[in-house]
């Protein structure tokens, strides 16, 4: 069996684990590989998201690294994710708004725990409504469907881990310069809305005490004008935020130290090959990823003696950027 492919940049998103303001941040464990390209690495650049970017740090950084077109909130991820060329695309995740008055809290689609046969039902409700307005839809997977149309092209999109329980107006849910874009997808969801409000499936979901599914985020919008061929250099490593997400309801004290085992393990793996990539002598990037903020190092020339003198100032900034 051949080796893989050498590791040159390694992105990390949910490098920071979410804790109470009050909450002192715990010590991360040993980590010897990452320690060690710290020790080796100097800050080059960062990437900074108030409360008003769409996307997150990750998949900005991600979308830099793949050489996408980075502007926040029109990053065509359904195009990528799919090979979809030359056609405006996005993902319509199927969801659960907590409505108000002049706004929606977007519900944690963590908890929605949808099923492929619940998914198909509610595509097969969905679908001739939106063919009737030009969006193509084909389902992939349970929370993920993919749509095609050109009022996709234009269309800004708020990443779903920025918009969880954010008040969101419906300029913001349909932000495009093409008027009658906006027009037609806030009709839609107010019309998706009416079809699944009585849908047979949300009748047996909330008979199951399970959230209903009422709206459609949209989720990756845009259009690729050329094919962008898999980066095997280039890993966005999951295992942090998986380990997140797997901890739902749980403890302070047993999200942490999931949180700690997952780091443990992804220094094992990939932070040992992108050790191995930096001593070979590739010019490797590592992006940390938290919610404001993603840093990315490269290799720093320097002294064996500044290196030791900075790493202790190194390793606090990544503990808390």
């Amino acid at each position: 069996m051949s080796s893989p492919e050498p590791l040159r940049h390694l992105i990390i998103p949910g490098a920071l684990l979410p804790l109470p303001d009050d909450q002192p941040r715990p010590a991360l464990p040993p980590l010897p590989h990452l320690d060690a390209l710290l020790r080796r690495m100097k800050p080059v650049g960062a990437i900074v998201c108030d409360d008003e970017t769409p996307s997150d740090p990750a998949e900005l950084a991600t979308a830099r690294a793949l050489g996408l077109p980075s502007e926040p909130g029109r990053i065509p991820w359904a195009a990528l994710e799919t090979g979809t060329i030359g056609t405006p695309c996005a993902w319509l995740m199927p969801c659960h708004w907590q409505l108000g008055m002049d706004h929606v809290l977007l519900t944690d689609p963590v908890h929605l725990q949808l099923g492929e046969d619940q998914s198909r039902a509610l595509l097969s409700t969905a679908e001739p409504l939106l063919r009737e307005d030009g969006i193509a839809t084909r389902y992939l997977m349970p929370n993920a469907w993919l749509a095609q149309g050109e009022v996709f092209r234009a269309l800004s999109t708020w990443s779903m881990t920025r918009a969880t329980g954010r008040r969101l107006t419906p300029a913001l849910l349909a932000s495009t310069p093409v008027e009658k874009d906006a027009a037609l997808l806030r009709r839609l969801q107010s019309e998706l809305q009416m079809l699944f409000y009585t849908h047979p499936v949300n009748e047996a979901r909330e008979s199951a005490g399970q959230l209903p599914i009422n709206a459609l985020w949209i989720k990756g919008a845009g259009v690729l004008d050329e094919p962008h061929p898999p980066r095997a250099d280039v890993l966005v490593e999951s295992r942090l935020v998986l380990a997140e997400q797997a901890q739902t309801g749980a403890t302070l004290e047993q999200a942490t130290a999931a949180h700690h085992e997952a780091w443990k393990a992804l220094d094992a793996d990939t932070g040992a090959r992108l050790l191995a990539a930096l001593q070979a002598g590739q010019d490797v990037r590592l992006t940390l990823c938290g919610p404001r903020q993603a840093l990315e190092l490269a290799p720093a020339p320097q002294s064996w003696a500044s290196r030791i003198s900075s790493f202790s100032a190194r390793r606090r900034r990544w503990a808390n950027f």
